[in-house]
Parts: C-alpha cells; sequence; structure tokens
C-alpha cells in the first residue's frame, strides 16, 4: 500500500489577495495545510491565514513562520486566539527566530541567545494558548498573565522554524513540530531527525513531527532549474545559517558562495509529475513526516500550479 503522507503548500506574501486565492484554490484541490511566512519586513503572515480563515472551511492553516523578536509572545499570543477561534481545530502557530542580520540589522533588536529566547518565547505562548496563564520571570520575558474566565484555551499545535542541531533539539523539547526548510534526504536523515529525536528524549516524550519545507519546480529541464535555484537562493545568500546546514550535510556552497549542481539536485524537487512525487517520496521516506511545498511556476502558472497540487493531493489520500 503506498504511503499517505500529510501535505500542505507555503505560499509567499505580498501581495495578500493572491495569496488569498492561492489558499483557496488549494483547499479545492483536497491539500491539508496552507502555511503562510512572514518576511522580517511586509505583510503579516499570521494575519493573513486569520483573514483566511473566514473564507475557508477544511484546510488547515499555519502561520509559517511568525518572527518572534519584534513582536512580545503575550501580544502573539492574542492574535493566535483569533485565528484558532475562527478556524477551530485548524490553525497551527508557527513561529521562529528569523536571522541575526535580519533582527540586528532591520529592527535594531539584540538577537542575543535565541535558544534561550525561543524557550521562554513558546513557555508563554503553551502557557496562555494551553493551559489559560502563565507566571514566568525568565531572563527574555517577565509575564504574568492569564486569559478571561469566558475564553476556553484553544490549544493549537505550536510549531517552530528549525534548520541546525540545537534549534531541533529545542524544536524536539518544547514544541509540537518542526519546520525544516531547504533540506534534502541526506540532511533529514542523518541530522535533523536525530536532533529531534534526542530533543524529544531529553524532554521524555514523543518526538514531534518533522516537517519538511521544499521548493518544488515543475520542469525537467536542469538548467532552467538552476537558474530558478540561484534565484531563489539569492535572497538567502546573506544567511550564514544555511551555509552551515548544506556544509553539515556534504553539500558546501562553492568557492563563489553559489549553490553547486549536486546541492540543487538534493534540496529542489523538480520534473515531471511523477518525478515529483518520487522526489517528495523520498523526503518522506528519509525522516519527513510532512511535507510543505512552495510551488514555483515557470511558464504557466495556472497549468503547473494545479500539476503540482495533484500530487500532493495524491500523496495525502
Amino acid at each position: 500500500m503506498a504511503a499517505t503522507i500529510p501535505t500542505g503548500v507555503v505560499i509567499f506574501p505580498p501581495p495578500v489577495r493572491p495569496v488569498l486565492e492561492a489558499i483557496t484554490r488549494a483547499e479545492r484541490a483536497g491539500i491539508g495545510m496552507a502555511w503562510v511566512p512572514s518576511w522580517p519586513v511586509g505583510p503579516d503572515g499570521l494575519s493573513i491565514v486569520t483573514a483566511a480563515a473566514a473564507s475557508t472551511s477544511s484546510i488547515g492553516l499555519a502561520s509559517g513562520i511568525a518572527i518572534t523578536y519584534p513582536s512580545h509572545p503575550l501580544a502573539r499570543a492574542n492574535e493566535a486566539l483569533v485565528a484558532a477561534e475562527l478556524a477551530p481545530g485548524r490553525f497551527r502557530l508557527g513561529i521562529g527566530a528569523s536571522h541575526k542580520v535580519r533582527i540586528e540589522g532591520q529592527y535594531g533588536l539584540r538577537f542575543g541567545k535565541p535558544l534561550a529566547h525561543l524557550r521562554e518565547y513558546v513557555a508563554v505562548l503553551r502557557g496562555m494558548l494551553w493551559d489559560g496563564r502563565i507566571d514566568l520571570d525568565g531572563e527574555y520575558y517577565q509575564v504574568h498573565a492569564e486569559l478571561p474566565p469566558t475564553v476556553t484555551p484553544p490549544r493549537p499545535p505550536i510549531v517552530l522554524a528549525a534548520l541546525r542541531k540545537n534549534m531541533l533539539r529545542l524544536a524536539g523539547e518544547v514544541s509540537d513540530g518542526a519546520m525544516l526548510t531547504s533540506a534534502g534526504p541526506t540532511y533529514i536523515r542523518s541530522i535533523a531527525l536525530p536532533a529531534l529525536e534526542e530533543g524529544a528524549q531529553l524532554a521524555q516524550r514523543p518526538r514531534p513531527p518533522l516537517i519538511a519545507g521544499v521548493t518544488v519546480l515543475p520542469t525537467s529541464d536542469f538548467a532552467v532549474v538552476r537558474q530558478a535555484a540561484q534565484a531563489r537562493f539569492a535572497r538567502y545568500a546573506a544567511l550564514p545559517t544555511y551555509g552551515k546546514m548544506f556544509q553539515e550535510a556534504g553539500f558546501p556552497l562553492n568557492a563563489q558562495g553559489r549553490l553547486g549542481d549536486e546541492l540543487i539536485h538534493e534540496i529542489f524537487v523538480y520534473g515531471d509529475q511523477d518525478s515529483i512525487h518520487r522526489r517528495l517520496l523520498g523526503l518522506h521516506e528519509a525522516g519527513a513526516d510532512e511535507i510543505a511545498a512552495s510551488i514555483q511556476p515557470l511558464a504557466d502558472p495556472a497549468r503547473e500550479e494545479a500539476a503540482v497540487l495533484e500530487v500532493l493531493a495524491t500523496l495525502s489520500s
């Protein structure tokens, strides 16, 4: 029997309205989850999925990810309460620390120790959204609050963006899922999954799901894939975390700081529908419990999106 793999789509803003329309199309195609990221500057993904809750009925909705440093965790919990009420049982709160160069360079905030920061951030979210109250005196946050008596804690899953070993261990300890992006089967199998399991064992809890975020390019022309992959990576090239992750997987960036062909083949999914199906299945076989696919159309956006959505729906059925 073929494996059944939970699948979702990652839809990047801006602008906002096309994201909402894409979520509707994904729901009609039978996709289980829509993830909307937030850039450090631009439309907020959590706000977008909250808006989508009013026009959808079955698809899961997740911030993927909401950046932590600029928003106090109590304020973020208050925002999440709205999405959780409008999409009961369908909402996931995805959070992440982003990167030092962005938090300090764009916001002017001290990045400090991201692991300690996120541990406290999740503690506030867990207290408010799961238990209805929090009393925390930490290094980063001092929070003493409880929900009004008329508000029942909705208990949405809290998903943590995690790329490197230490963050994956933390996700294993405290989260309801780890979102890993731009990682191929080698990294998932040899580094990510063991680190996530180690964190879960430290906390004496079941391992949370590993969610593989992957870019899908619907073409078999590798020259086109190479060009699209280099263009997509350009926005992340200044973030050293990715280069370190690729190095640990055995696929270092080349001397010019660009993606080599072997690395492109490792972390991007491309080809016809059968090839895309096999590549996504390979991520699952490597240890990914769930797939979150960002579809990058190249020539015929409507046709190519529909073709990839069909593959994703087939995997999850």
